[in-house]
């Protein structure tokens, strides 16, 4: 089932990191397929962070980030929300035994029967930004409580605005009063500045002008009592979220100091990014000219149509070798393994790296955010598959969670290799005849 197959358990860690665990495997030359190395602590570490810097904040996890299995179970077993953007989605957190209360429907449009799915599912909230979406909901849904999506835009590297939020001068007011003519709960204001933000004000913004649609409500007769400031934080360091928090708190002090309003968020990259290191192989260098220089082009073993589509400005990548002395940095160009021409890695920077063989493997870190969730199943290429680590500490502070197995936890040598993706042979005691077979 496709919901389940980011399956990975995770590997008990006493004395060594991570890092000590990806060098034993790809050093026993036993794996030989790409890897994630999903550092569990590092994850916690970011989750732990967020809520000491915005203690008043509500996190709900955007499994869209990443929704593989030991991420969703460890965002679970701290008691962390899930926002939700699909049925799908929906399906993976029940399974966790996650009370439907503390996941938020937070996609703003919606067919009738992800609408039906979520009522019977138990879902009580979710966000609209159109009128149309109001209709759908007084059909479908009357009793759910909405949050009122607003646009606010910020310096990001994805603007969500140009498809979601409505416009807060010439909207928000009009479809308040349309839900109240359908006798529609709205419960709560919320926007997204775009996903890897780094403008802090737009948050300030966003805050403002929830401030003012709550004051419209309140004249009306009508209480509202969610905020929901989205996602939007960068991942690439934990500290990043430390200045826009600064600003967050003051704002919230001065606007919505009543602590019965709950003010919710919707981190993601955040939370899981920097806590997974994807580790590819080279299967091919290819020496080109390219103009009057030459240079190799690398064909890895994962790319665009896997867990390598989007370089973010932040993304890097290295050679798992240390430079030996008298090594120079060289232009080098990289491919997936299709055999589509477009699946060129990271083709809009230039890649420097010392001289590479087959031997070679290449280190991404901070892979953990839209990567494996949108990965394809272009020409049968499966993902990477992961292997999760934790420390003995973590893993004693949590595994008595109701949301993990008895065996997702478990001891081995460090170096042993992930199961192989390839498929089994297929064998055939009678085969059809065509008058299209390769000659012998």
């Amino acid at each position: 089932m496709v919901y389940e197959k980011r399956v990975s358990k995770a590997l008990v860690l006493e004395n060594n990191t991570s890092e000590d665990v990806a060098r034993a495997m790809i050093e026993s030359g036993l794996q030989k397929e790409p890897f994630y190395i999903f550092d569990m602590d590092k994850a916690y570490q970011f989750i732990q962070h967020f809520r000491k810097m915005m203690p008043r904040i509500k996190m709900f996890y955007a499994v869209k980030s990443n929704d593989s299995c030991m991420m969703l179970k460890l965002a679970a077993s701290l008691g962390v929300g899930f926002d939700c953007a699909s049925p799908g989605e929906i399906y993976r957190i029940l399974k966790l035994k996650v009370s439907p209360q503390s996941i938020i429907l937070a996609v703003p449009t919606k067919t009738p029967e992800w609408i039906s799915y979520a009522r019977q599912s138990g879902i009580k909230h979710a966000t609209f930004d159109n009128i149309c979406e109001l209709k759908k909901i007084k059909q479908y849904w009357p009793e759910a409580n909405l949050l009122l999506r607003i646009r606010v835009h910020g310096d990001s590297v994805y603007d969500l605005g140009k498809k979601f939020g409505c416009d807060f001068e010439t909207e928000a007011i009009d479809l308040l009063e349309e839900a109240a003519r359908f006798n529609i709960r709205v419960v709560g204001v919320a926007f997204h500045v775009g996903s890897g933000c780094t403008s802090p004000d737009s948050y300030v913004m966003g805050l403002q002008q929830a401030k003012q649609l709550f004051e419209h409500e309140a004249k009306a007769g009508r209480k509202m009592e969610i905020v929901d400031i989205g996602g939007g934080y960068m991942s690439d360091k934990i500290e990043r979220i430390d200045e826009v928090s600064k600003l967050i708190n003051k704002t919230l002090d001065e606007l919505f100091p009543d602590p019965n309003i709950q003010v919710i968020a919707e981190p993601g990259r955040y939370l899981c990014d920097k806590a997974f290191t994807l580790y590819c192989n080279i299967n091919t260098v290819r020496p080109v000219k390219v103009g009057d220089s030459s240079m190799n082009m690398l064909y890895l073993n994962d790319g665009l149509f896997g867990c390598l589509r989007y370089n973010e400005p932040w993304h890097t990548v290295k050679r798992y070798k240390e430079c030996k002395e008298g090594e120079q940095l060289e232009p080098v160009i990289l491919w997936g393994p299709t055999c589509d021409s477009v699946d060129r890695v990271m083709e809009n920077v230039e890649v420097m790296l010392p001289p590479c063989t087959t031997d070679d493997w290449l280190i991404f870190p901070n892979q953990g955010a839209y990567t494996m969730t949108l990965a394809s199943d272009f020409s049968s290429l499966p993902e990477p598959r992961i292997r999760s680590v934790i420390s003995q500490q973590l893993c004693d502070k949590i595994k008595e969670s109701e949301v993990f197995d008895s065996d997702d936890f478990f001891k081995q040598d460090i170096a042993e290799p992930l199961p192989s993706s390839l498929p089994p042979l297929v064998t055939q005691s009678k085969v059809m005849d065509s008058n299209y077979t390769l000659k012998a």
